[in-house]
């Protein structure tokens, strides 16, 4: 955040400071018109010239940090980008794993119902799915372990 906040920083004062270049050359351009008319202003250029490297100077400082503070940005992006696609790849792969373990349990529950009809029907005789016979024969045998283990 103080990355971002300082490149914002930087692109303000490199806006402010390039608009300032602007009026300032503007300014001197005016300047230099009227004075080379009178040649006693012919020492101040050197002066001028001296003021627009410092700005360049500026330009450069601000530009070099801009430059590393979009590097930086833009590493972290590639890193953040890669971890996406890493984490994306993982995510399908555990709900595909969801969805095959959903299907075996489904399957697993009709094979349990299954065996549990065969169960019920292998002591029986009968063809019916529920034989009130057996029920109470249960019944009879839950009594008698009860009354034994008492």
């Amino acid at each position: 955040m103080n990355l971002l906040r300082r490149c914002g920083d930087t692109l303000k004062a490199t806006h402010e400071s390039t608009t300032e270049i602007k009026k300032s050359k503007t300014r001197r351009k005016r300047r230099q018109n009227k004075k080379a008319l009178n040649p006693c202003f012919m020492a101040k250029k050197e002066d001028d010239s001296s003021s627009v490297s410092s700005s360049n100077s500026l330009n450069a400082k601000n530009y070099s940090q801009l430059l590393q503070a979009f590097q930086e940005t833009h590493k972290e992006a590639n890193r953040l980008t890669l971890l996406n696609n890493r984490l994306k790849g993982m995510n399908n792969w555990l709900e595909n794993r969801v969805k095959s373990l959903e299907e075996e349990l489904e399957n697993s529950k009709t094979d349990f119902e299954n065996l549990e009809i065969l169960y019920k029907n292998s002591s029986c005789k009968c063809n019916s799915l529920i034989c009130e016979n057996c029920e109470n024969l249960e019944k009879k045998v839950h009594y008698l372990v009860n009354v034994g283990d008492g």
